[in-house]
Parts: C-alpha cells; sequence; structure tokens
C-alpha cells in the first residue's frame, strides 16, 4: 500500500510538470527530472538532504525491484515505469536511453554481480549525491541535483540529440 501511494503520489505530482509545454530548455524529460526533486524535498525547504535522497531511494528500489526479490537487474532498471524508456522510444532514442541505464546499473554494481542490492543502491545514492554537491554543503539545491546527480547525467546524455 505504501508503494501505491508512492506512485500515486509520483503520477500526482507529475501531472503540471509533464503538461509544460516542449520547449527546447524544457520538455518532458526535464520535467521527469523536476518532479523527483520536488518528490525527494519532502520538508519543501528547497534542498535535498541526504537523509531525503535515502528515504526516496528506498521507494524507488522497490518499485524497480519488480519482482520484489530484494535485488534489482539490469532489464529491471531499463524497464522501470518511472524511467523515461516510452518516452526514448518515441523520441527514437531508445538505444542511447538503454546504454545510459546500462552505465548507471554498472555504477551501482559495485561487486560485479550483475545485481544491485539495497545497499549497493543507497552507496550509489550517496556517492552521486556528492558528486553532484558542488558546494559540499551536504545539501543538494534543485540545481545541483538536476545537474550532478548521476541519473540526471545519464538521462540527460539519453535525450540529447
Amino acid at each position: 500500500m505504501k508503494m501505491m501511494t508512492f506512485l500515486a503520489g509520483l503520477a500526482i505530482a507529475a501531472g503540471p510538470a509533464l503538461a509544460a509545454p516542449l520547449t527546447d530548455t524544457h520538455d518532458s524529460a526535464k520535467a521527469v527530472g523536476d518532479m523527483f526533486a520536488r518528490s525527494i524535498d519532502v520538508d519543501l525547504d528547497g534542498m535535498i538532504s541526504r537523509r531525503e535522497l535515502i528515504d526516496f531511494g528506498d521507494q524507488v528500489f522497490v518499485s524497480v525491484d519488480q519482482d520484489g526479490d530484494g535485488m534489482i537487474v539490469l532489464e529491471e532498471l531499463q524497464t522501470w515505469q518511472f524511467g523515461l524508456a516510452d518516452l526514448a522510444e518515441f523520441r527514437g532514442r531508445d538505444q542511447a536511453y538503454l546504454t545510459s541505464m546500462a552505465i548507471v546499473f554498472d555504477v551501482m554494481d559495485r561487486n560485479n554481480d550483475q545485481t544491485v542490492s539495497s545497499s549497493e543502491y543507497e552507496r550509489a545514492t550517496l556517492v552521486s549525491a556528492d558528486y553532484a554537491n558542488v558546494n559540499g554543503d551536504d545539501l543538494l539545491t534543485r540545481e545541483e541535483y538536476l545537474q550532478g546527480y548521476i541519473f540526471n547525467i545519464a538521462m540527460r546524455n539519453a535525450f540529447q540529440s
């Protein structure tokens, strides 16, 4: 039930963002990134804390783990509902998307066993947050998250023409 509430909240939050007009600087892929940033910032202070990232990541992990075995495999990540696969296919960028997701998967799979455990996922979340945190204050601004968080970098590269 908690996951259904999470997914319903994401869908509601996505509505206005995905309805925004498509332009060179704002499109559906960017809108999804904005939606994630808003969803992660649960205290609405305009900053994303490590705790907020971990809590959000725990929910994402469960939603990506389609078979519920406590591990993510590449196919689950590539076909994840909120992973933008349909948009990539629509734009003719499906191969770039699959490649970008494979790179993200490899970054998360620290022991190279072709699965990502929840602890590997959490570690990748924190490493990505550290990478994105330009000013070193352990909080991510929306811009730091959108520009420097590893998943967002991968998606930006997948969708650029």
